[in-house]
């Protein structure tokens, strides 16, 4: 159980500036786990629930309706063939699964990184994303992936599908840190434990639950 999870969904929603020292979530935040659902349905096309997943997602948010309408005409969730007399009250479906097609045409002669930065383009994500509950966290985060596929192709990395997987083997292995948005010196609310405290200097300290374990 990640007992700080509370602590921090209670400051994302006061709009309080924070930092979770040492947190382990970041592969279990919702906009993580939509960027890698996406970066899935780019490389394996026929991967229909991954695609059915990024359409409805935060990135396209294809409303279940449309989606369900788009079925039922038998086309279904298919990047690379969609019909080219697609009905206009569908339009946003078609578009979104061009999009895909697009980026998993050409995601192997462009750098990762990229790839995800025209995803987060063609999609305006970055406005949305902002818009959420704690956005400069959510942002954060989803940027970090972009820096994490920078550092995979700078030690050798040669595949889109090699970062997919490493990514997707990250989220099974051992937890890893949210992306930092506080700087030292700046002002914010920092959660760590007692242990990462030793040694630092704080205005006011708040011992949040100190009891939870015996009780």
């Amino acid at each position: 159980t990640d007992v700080t999870r509370d602590y921090v969904e209670a400051l994302e929603a006061r709009g309080l500036t924070h930092l979770l020292v040492g947190g382990k979530a970041f592969h279990e935040r919702e906009e993580v786990d939509a960027l890698r659902t996406a970066l899935t349905a780019i490389e394996w096309t026929d991967d229909a629930l991954s695609v059915f997943a990024t359409l409805r997602g935060p990135f396209f948010a294809v409303s279940e309706e449309e989606l369900l309408a788009w079925h039922a005409l038998g086309h279904g969730f298919r990047p690379h063939h969609v019909p080219e007399d697609a009905p206009a009250a569908l339009a946003a479906v078609a578009e979104a699964l061009s999009t895909l097609a697009e980026l998993s045409r050409l995601r192997n002669a462009r750098p990762v990184a990229e790839t995800i930065g025209r995803l987060l383009e063609a999609t305006r994500a970055h406005v949305g994303f902002v818009l959420w509950r704690g956005g400069e966290q959510v942002l954060a985060n989803v940027l970090q992936i972009a820096e994490l596929a920078r550092r995979f192709e700078a030690d050798g990395g040669l595949s889109f599908r090699g970062f997919v997987d490493e990514l997707r083997e990250a989220a099974d292995r051992a937890p890893a840190p949210e992306a930092p948005i506080l700087e030292e010196g700046t002002d914010g609310v920092r959660l760590m434990t007692v242990h990462k405290a030793k040694g630092l200097e704080f205005p006011v300290v708040i011992l949040a639950d100190i009891g939870c374990r015996m009780s």
